[in-house]
């Protein structure tokens, strides 16, 4: 059984990579074992300021559960188990240390296709998970 897990922060490019492994699932009769990971940035210091950490909890929650539900729903129509988990963090670090931690085979992103300027100016989620993980990374485009 592979363990994959499936990095969604909500766009498009997330998507085609839950439709990226369903498609390979559907092609080969390995069983996968699949964690969808959503993690949200901390709210600015001002803001957590202002509202209790009850709150703060509940919203980085409810964010959360909104981010993964298209993704859970591709996956729950092609039959695909899968578990759903919910951080808030630097997402490139919190996703290499799941994968570590979990035991992942491999972890699945969408890539956002800044290109290598994009890239160098901007510093994308999946540069700094290929740099971090010790497991292999796809990448969907």
């Amino acid at each position: 059984m592979l363990k994959i897990l499936l990095a969604i922060d909500g766009s498009e490019n997330a998507l085609r990579a839950v439709s990226y492994l369903i498609k390979r699932a559907s092609a080969t009769k390995d069983q996968y074992q699949v964690s969808l990971v959503n993690v949200q940035y901390p709210l600015h210091g001002t803001v957590a300021t202002f509202i209790n950490g009850a709150q703060v909890k509940q919203y980085h929650h409810d964010e959360g559960v909104k981010t993964l539900a298209p993704a859970q729903a591709l996956l729950d129509g092609a039959g695909i188990a899968h578990s759903e988990h919910l951080f808030v963090g630097e997402p490139a670090g919190v996703i290499s240390r799941f994968a570590r931690e979990q035991g992942c085979d491999e972890i699945m992103i969408g890539n956002r296709g800044l290109g290598n300027i994009g890239s160098l100016l901007v510093g994308s989620v999946a540069s700094k998970i290929i740099h971090l993980s010790e497991v292999p990374v796809v990448l969907v485009k």
